[in-house]
């Protein structure tokens, strides 16, 4: 991703935020009224509603930037580099986020079975799978998936982030907000996640 803040192209659909984003009703009643999408998710940020802002924004960023800001976020668990098959996961959605391949996606699909499905880092490659050209299996007619998946997958990773053991938790789904919010400006969101780092590097040790 740039180092740079750059305009990148949102994916705001009202009705599909109206089907998909599971928003309160807080949130319906600002979808309904403001029609751009960083003034919405500011707003709801405003009135406290950090879940409806991230549930929001998952599905307003381009598919790339919502599976980075799920790399991004899934990078700061302290044990990240002993959990074989979560972080084979991770490592799978970050190469289809430097490629954006179709094959890259199919191999982020199958890491992402083979994680453990209960943590984030499955979905994070889930939400690279579900960013790729099919769903379909290898050798049949492609389905494309539906536009809201990879949004959808990235909040539950998120989510399931914020309950993983590792992270004591020190760290709440609302905190995972900045950084996504970086990515809305254009920015790399380089600075939020060494923030979740420094938090997270301020944790005792496990028990033994």
């Amino acid at each position: 991703m740039s180092n740079s803040p750059i305009s990148i192209p949102l994916r705001f659909q009202r009705a599909e935020l109206e089907a998909k984003a599971d928003l309160e009703p807080e949130g319906r009643a600002l979808l309904a009224e403001i029609g751009h999408p960083e003034q919405l998710v500011q707003a709801m940020i405003d009135g406290g509603n950090a879940r409806d802002a991230i549930h929001s924004l998952a599905l307003i960023l381009p598919h790339r930037h919502a599976v980075w800001w799920g790399c991004m976020a899934a990078r700061i668990l302290p044990n990240i580099d002993a959990r074989r098959t979560d972080l084979a996961a991770l490592v799978a959605a970050e190469r289809w986020v430097q490629t954006g391949s179709a094959a890259d996606a199919e191999a982020a699909g199958e890491a992402a079975e083979a994680a453990n499905r209960d943590l984030a880092p499955s979905w994070v490659a889930t939400a690279a799978f579900w960013s790729g050209r099919s769903i379909a299996p290898r050798g049949l007619q492609p389905v494309p998936p539906a536009p809201h998946l990879a949004g959808v997958a990235t909040r539950i990773a998120l989510k399931l982030l914020a309950t993983d053991p590792a992270l004591q938790g020190r760290i709440a789904f609302a905190d995972f907000l900045p950084l996504g919010m970086a990515l809305l400006v254009g920015g790399n969101g380089a600075e939020a996640q060494a923030a979740l780092r420094d938090r997270v590097a301020q944790l005792p040790p496990p028990a033994q």
